[in-house]
């Protein structure tokens, strides 16, 4: 278990580097866009499809294809397809409404099609509820991961958004990197083992682990700080993040990171499965980005409007 935990999660780290690490040149600049999308829009496609898989054990099939087709294009919408359309030049009022039109559209159309597929099938009322269904885990997992590449292409296809979205995913996934270490070892070494958290619904979090959850964020905080180019972080030319506020964001990220992951086991536990999908040791896609889900919308809101209050 261990071993396929260590090789899939290595694999989907290198993909991850190299999309934030392929730049210099436009030629590198837009293979590391390309990549990064890329990887953003197939993890909407299988975590779309693995939710829907989840809710049809509880009753509701919901509209598969259709939602990942739209999980898709909103991925596309607010990452390189504004980016592509302003070639790179740094109109971000024109770029941010064109985001919100394309949003505007994507949601709208996604309602129309959902409708004719209702309409078009047997009984209304399950119809409905497949529509509503979808239309929650398109919410629940596509628009709340959709901030991870706002983030990276919010500088255009600039270093600083990259960072900024590394920060994100690093410090959040090195959460559950800690939370796992930390519980697994408390486990074996205290008496009786280690205090948990929620015995109903995720049997196995403990205390121990969210506290090595937060040593591991604020840890990876700090070091993505001293590592970036300017020893803080930037979003559109402003500083958004130093040294206080990286460790800040460390302790709300274990936070909310806990607080995803914890939803995302409720529906598992609701459609009695263990994992959500077959990645070798780590479940499935949704079990990856569970704890993003929650995460990267506040910390999206909290560069936006730090960087609005001091621009």
């Amino acid at each position: 278990m261990l071993k396929w935990r260590l090789v899939s999660g290595i694999s989907i780290i290198t993909v991850v580097v190299l999309s934030m690490a392929l730049h210099g040149s436009v030629a590198w600049d837009w293979a590391g866009a390309l990549t990064f999308t890329a990887l953003m829009a197939a993890f909407a496609w299988i975590a779309a499809g693995e939710f829907l898989n989840l809710t049809k054990a509880c009753g509701v099939a919901g509209f598969p294809r259709l939602t990942q087709v739209f999980a898709v294009l909103l991925m596309l919408a607010v990452g390189i397809l504004p980016v592509a359309l302003f070639s790179g030049r740094y109109m971000y009022a024109e770029r941010d409404g064109l985001l919100l039109a394309l949003n505007a559209i994507l949601l709208t159309s996604f309602l129309v099609f959902g409708f004719g597929k209702v309409f078009r099938r047997g009984p209304l009322a399950h119809g409905i509820l497949d529509l509503f269904v979808s239309l929650a885990g398109l919410i629940y997992i596509c628009w709340t991961l959709s901030f991870i590449p706002r983030l990276y292409f919010s500088n255009g296809l600039d270093h600083d958004g990259r960072w900024l979205a590394l920060f994100l995913v690093a410090v959040t996934k090195s959460g559950d990197i800690g939370a796992y270490t930390f519980g697994m070892i408390t486990n074996k070494l205290l008496p009786g083992g280690n205090h948990k958290v929620e015995n109903r619904i995720s049997p196995k979090k403990s205390w121990e682990g969210m506290f090595g959850g937060a040593v591991f964020c604020i840890g990876t905080a700090l070091l993505m700080l001293h590592f970036s180019p300017h020893g803080h972080l930037h979003f559109r030319g402003i500083q958004v993040l130093g040294w206080h506020t990286a460790i800040f964001w460390g302790l709300f990220a274990t936070l909310l990171g806990y607080w995803g992951d914890v939803a995302e086991s409720a529906l598992k536990r609701a459609a009695n499965a263990k994992d959500s999908g077959y990645i070798p040791g780590l479940g499935g896609v949704l079990d990856v980005v569970d704890s993003l889900t929650l995460v990267a919308p506040f910390f999206y809101a909290y560069v936006q409007v730090l960087a609005i209050c001091r621009g």
